[in-house]
């Protein structure tokens, strides 16, 4: 009696980590997110990141949101063949997911996010899942393991524009090409007019 007492103390009133009411979620999706939040319960802290689908592209707000602590929900909105996906954090961690956070992870990702095919959708969803976790992990100084991001994933949420200064430059590189030969041409024809 006391060992089914502790079972559904610890089990029977945690809030669940999935809720796929829109059927998009695959299974190494919802095994990455089971894995990851097990790991949370052996914590001290315990946070948590839940993945909700629903069946709408609007108020995506999670009811749990402000009766949580220490929680993350990235909420997809579905309807037709739209998506809309959405971070939310309590305000325990507001300072590691700032909106400047959240817009860098999903657009991180956004072709993959818009795809209309579910397993593209599905890894773009487990980059943001682990964007997350990874930034979970960096606000309470856990040791980062297979489920985070690698320092170059991290890069690409941290620099989402990294790809605009070498195209800036090309393009500066360009015209200084094209001034330099525009004035050369416009010397010589002057020397042979004279």
């Amino acid at each position: 009696m006391g060992l089914l007492l502790v079972f559904l103390t610890t089990t029977g009133f945690v809030q669940p980590n999935i809720e796929d009411g829109a059927h998009i979620l695959n299974k190494e999706t919802k095994t990455l997110i089971t894995e990851k939040n097990n790991r949370y319960f052996q914590t001290k802290e315990q946070p948590q990141i839940s993945v909700i689908t629903v069946k709408r592209l609007y108020r995506l707000t999670p009811k749990a949101l402000n009766h949580s602590k220490r929680s993350v929900f990235i909420v997809v909105g579905q309807k037709g063949k739209k998506r809309n996906v959405q971070i939310f954090s309590t305000k325990d961690l507001h300072g590691a997911f700032t909106a400047d956070a959240r817009a860098n992870i999903i657009r991180a990702e956004v072709d993959k996010l818009r795809s209309r095919n579910n397993a593209k959708f599905n890894e773009g969803l487990r980059f943001v899942f682990r964007a997350c976790a990874t930034k979970v992990d960096q606000q309470y100084q856990y040791a980062l393991d297979k489920y985070d991001l690698s320092t170059s994933e991290q890069n690409k949420i941290s620099h989402p524009h990294r790809i605009a200064l070498p195209i800036a430059l090309a393009l500066a590189f360009l015209i200084i090409a094209i001034v330099y030969v525009l004035k050369r041409f416009g010397r010589n024809n002057n020397t042979f007019r004279n």
